[in-house]
């Protein structure tokens, strides 16, 4: 209502985006990548809040995987997850993280991606994921509405 009421545009980030502070940099569609940044906070890791729970590392680069994908078909496509392949390399800890995913393949129904996620230049987790392409409809500019208002767009 405050947002009608004034005229202001709703902010849609999804409310785990927001507590994660996700923040998406960079938009390549030349090379079809995509580079977020994310903060962890105690809250969300476990041995007296100094690593992060590796539920919420495989989020952060699921996320990044899928604004990936639905960024290159303007939103028309949300992708669901088949599988998630997560390798943990590394502990996290509270602090910035940076995540960069990248297309390995986009079909007509099925798409493979893959991500990494760094902290301190040091990687921490490496993920592929198998997706199935779901149409939501007419096109978007959600993230650029959103999450990626500052972010460096590179075209093709």
């Amino acid at each position: 209502m405050f947002f009608q009421k004034y005229n202001m545009p709703k902010d849609h980030t999804p409310e785990y985006m927001k507590q994660l502070k996700a923040k998406i940099l960079e938009i390549n569609y030349k090379n079809e990548t995509l580079k977020m940044s994310f903060k962890a906070t105690e809250d969300i890791c476990h041995t007296n809040g100094t690593i992060i729970q590796g539920g919420y590392t495989a989020v952060m680069m699921d996320s990044c995987m899928a604004f990936l994908v639905m960024e290159l078909t303007d939103f028309i496509y949300t992708p669901m997850s088949i599988d998630i392949n997560v390798s943990f390399l590394s502990a996290g800890s509270p602090g910035k993280l940076f995540c960069e995913s990248k297309i390995i393949k986009l079909g007509n129904s099925i798409g493979f991606s893959s991500a990494e996620l760094y902290q301190n230049e040091k990687i921490i987790a490496k993920a592929s994921s198998s997706l199935k392409l779901i149409k939501l409809g007419e096109p978007k500019d959600f993230l650029i509405e959103n999450m990626a208002k500052d972010a460096k767009i590179i075209k093709a």
